[in-house]
């Protein structure tokens, strides 16, 4: 232990921490399990990852210490946040904003898709377990000044070849928490939830978005700047709390599609991923559709989903996929979990216990979608208008004893009768790159125009 340093034992599941002075908590450290327990041990890997998360907050976050052997690694508390002149110093160091010329005239996606976009904030406090951002960026969000994104909107407009005067982006990990934050700065560095949305907006947090709308309309008004869209997530949650913001982003911003990711419908996958229910979705659409409707715009809502997260079950997804045939979607590509670094989720996933509590022996367990077979379940359950996973579909319905809804009725899920020709590439087989869909198309959304040219014709 270093001098003047207080160890604090975090090793065991029996025992809580021990508690210290604030005072004292700048020369302090949590001794988590060894890399060898945590690495034979899954529960206390779980463990491990709950304190992970638990000391992300730079306001009263301790140092983290862990054995590897014969050897500490030493984790510093997260720093602190950037100031906005901070953040403005750093989006405005000259830039070229082109490719390194070693590329050539190579086409870089990555590089195609941020061109024009501008980011205006960094970090996000929505705690949603199958993500790491809070991780990379943070919690507290760091804003940079109206001023420094005009003046970067600028700078793409005048410099940046291919600029036909379309902004592609004002974002960042998510689209709607500019200058969001806790209205205490007492409270915000005692707090250790990890999420501020999360059962619910809490009391604390300031929702206002004025700033934001404001920021939208001077970057639309600026001389050269034909549309400014948005491409962030909207976290519609926070969105319905101000009507003037979903007004501004839906009449202004929206270029006919605008994705959101509800996740889920039912209460265990949402309680796991920490995502509010679908009722928020639900409001933030009958704005969307009104505001849509006020200027005379057709346009349509994309809802995302995660399959096969921890905590679902085959139930969720029965549930999930009734709820996409009643509003219509029918989605051409499918997300299933997959586990990364340092996400909450990522702990569910390998140890089955939820880390979002104190983790026992004992403590909740988490079920958890894994192996081909159920992973490809809840895949076709959400892509259930395809024929090829009516079979798998149908024989799952059977087991699940709802039988009742198989047929073609209005409320059933998938006819009893196969098409010639199909059912034995269900989800999941890989199929030739050629025959995927690269599109998300939807009941009522205009369909992407087909080629008139005969099979087999050459191209032109």
């Amino acid at each position: 232990t270093p001098a003047g340093w207080t160890e604090i034992d975090a090793t065991s599941l029996e025992t809580l921490p021990a508690a210290v002075p604030n005072a004292q908590r700048e020369h302090s450290f949590l001794r988590l399990p060894s890399y060898e327990a945590v690495r034979d041990d899954p529960v206390l890997y779980a463990h491990a990852s709950r304190m992970l998360h638990v000391e992300s907050n730079p306001g009263n976050a301790r140092a983290l210490v862990q054995r590897h052997g014969d050897l500490e690694v030493w984790l510093n508390p997260p720093p602190l946040p950037l100031t906005t002149r901070d953040m403005d110093a750093v989006y405005e160091l000259p830039y070229r904003r082109v490719p390194h010329p070693s590329y050539g005239a190579a086409k870089i996606p990555a590089y195609e898709m941020i061109r024009f976009s501008v980011a205006i904030q960094r970090g996000c406090f929505g705690g949603c377990t199958f993500c790491s951002i809070t991780e990379h960026e943070g919690r507290i969000i760091q804003n940079r000044s109206e001023a420094s994104v005009l003046r970067e909107i600028e700078t793409i407009r005048d410099s940046v070849p291919g600029f036909t005067g379309v902004i592609s982006d004002l974002g960042g990990p998510t689209a709607n928490m500019y200058r969001l934050a806790c209205r205490s700065r007492e409270i915000e560095a005692a707090c250790r939830r990890p999420s501020c949305v999360y059962p619910g907006i809490c009391s604390n947090l300031n929702t206002d978005h004025g700033a934001l709308v404001h920021l939208y309309k001077s970057a639309r008004s600026l001389p050269g700047v034909k549309k400014v869209l948005i491409a962030s997530g909207v976290r519609y949650d926070l969105a319905v709390e101000s009507p003037e913001y979903v007004k501004e982003l839906v009449q202004h911003h929206v270029g006919g599609y605008l994705k959101i990711a509800p996740e889920a419908v039912s209460e265990e996958p949402l309680r796991h991923m920490m995502k509010p229910g679908i009722g928020s979705y639900e409001r933030f659409k009958a704005l969307f559709d009104r505001y849509s409707h006020e200027a005379g715009k057709e346009q349509y809502l994309i809802p995302y989903f995660i399959a096969a997260h921890p905590g679902t079950r085959d139930q969720d997804m029965l549930e999930l996929a009734l709820w996409l045939k009643r509003n219509g979607f029918r989605a051409d590509q499918v997300q299933a979990f997959l586990p990364g670094p340092m996400a909450t989720a990522t702990a569910m996933y390998h140890s089955g216990k939820n880390p979002l509590r104190r983790v026992t022996r004992t403590s909740e367990d988490v079920q958890v979608p894994k192996g081909l077979r159920v992973r490809r379940l809840h895949k076709a359950f959400l892509r259930y208008h395809d024929a090829n996973n009516w079979p798998v579909l149908r024989e799952a319905l059977k087991r699940m004893g709802r039988a009742d809804l198989i047929g073609s009725g209005k409320h059933q899920l998938v006819p009893a009768w196969q098409p010639a020709g199909t059912g034995a590439a269900h989800e999941g087989r890989r199929v030739p790159q050629a025959a995927r869909p690269f599109r998300t198309q939807h009941t009522g959304l205009p369909s992407a125009p087909k080629s008139k040219r005969s099979r087999g014709a050459p191209r032109q």
